[in-house]
């Protein structure tokens, strides 16, 4: 009976949640994503909306006749990049709130609903981020600070490693903080997030300017400047089968010059002090 009315919970949320996949190149990853949604019960077929940022490899086409006909697929005749991607598919539902996932982003368990529950008792939460986690079971740490020039410097090189800036590295990354309840933070990874319908609008949905990278951080900080609270749900985890493109390699590739570029856009706009991080997120 317990089984029951729990299955039953989650089928009512479903439909309060329209889930935004943006496909580029990764028709594996897509189908097995939206496989295991559909599988758990995740969302009803019409709530998933997956756009093809117009693929050069055909794998759109392919999605379009392979996926379950109730599944929505559209074909991007532009790609104007993640951010563009992800607002095509948010205008395309009109459930309450929008959950934005990577390709290559599965649900660990059908836990959909503990964040739906959440958000609907936290009105001003108005954006959470699941805790991912690699296919070993380890945690990929995807809720963060504000950047300062020195956590970037950082991040981008082998002092993450030494110490004292491997202290630094793992206040930016926010490692100690306890997984064992919801928490506030500057930011989450745009890999696995629920945000409200209405506070993505009011905060102008996702920023084109950004090709990709840096566009959820942009996001966050519009949430927290409307005067709503991002969070944290460690309990809502997804598997995250991570392939970084912008690090891991101490070569300079096209990906670090797109991720800077990136930079010093959300710089421009919300400053990158030398040692000290902004404060865009008001303290509370």
């Amino acid at each position: 009976m317990c089984d029951d009315t729990n299955k039953a919970a989650r089928m009512i949320n479903s439909a309060l949640v329209d889930i935004v996949i943006v496909h580029y190149k990764t028709y594996d990853d897509t189908m097995k994503c939206v496989t295991r949604l559909l599988e758990q019960g995740q969302v009803r077929p019409h709530n998933i909306h997956v756009v093809d940022n117009l693929s050069p490899d055909g794998s759109g086409q392919r999605l379009k006749e392979t996926l379950p006909p109730e599944v929505d697929l559209i074909l991007s005749p532009t790609n104007g990049g993640f951010g563009s991607g992800v607002n095509i598919g948010a205008r395309a539902g009109t459930a309450p709130y929008i959950l934005v996932l990577n390709p290559d982003c599965v649900p660990e368990t059908a836990n959909l609903h503990i964040a739906l529950t959440y958000l609907d008792a936290h009105p001003d939460v108005g954006l959470v981020g699941a805790e991912l986690i690699n296919p070993d079971g380890s945690l990929q740490y995807s809720a963060r600070t504000f950047y300062s020039v020195l956590d970037v410097a950082v991040r981008r090189s082998l002092l993450k490693r030494l110490f004292p800036f491997n202290r630094l590295n793992r206040s930016h990354l926010l490692m100690d903080h306890p997984r064992t309840a919801p928490f506030d933070v500057d930011w989450v990874m745009g890999t696995g997030l629920i945000v409200r319908r209405n506070v993505f609008e009011q905060a102008g949905a996702m920023d084109e300017s950004y090709f990709l990278y840096m566009d959820d951080v942009d996001l966050c900080a519009r949430v927290h400047r409307h005067g709503y609270r991002v969070q944290l749900l460690p309990a809502v985890r997804f598997i995250h089968d991570h392939r970084r493109q912008s690090g891991g390699s101490l070569r300079w590739t096209p990906a670090h010059s797109m991720h800077l570029k990136s930079l010093k856009l959300f710089a421009k706009r919300y400053g990158l002090p030398l040692f000290q991080r902004p404060g865009i997120r008001k303290v509370r």
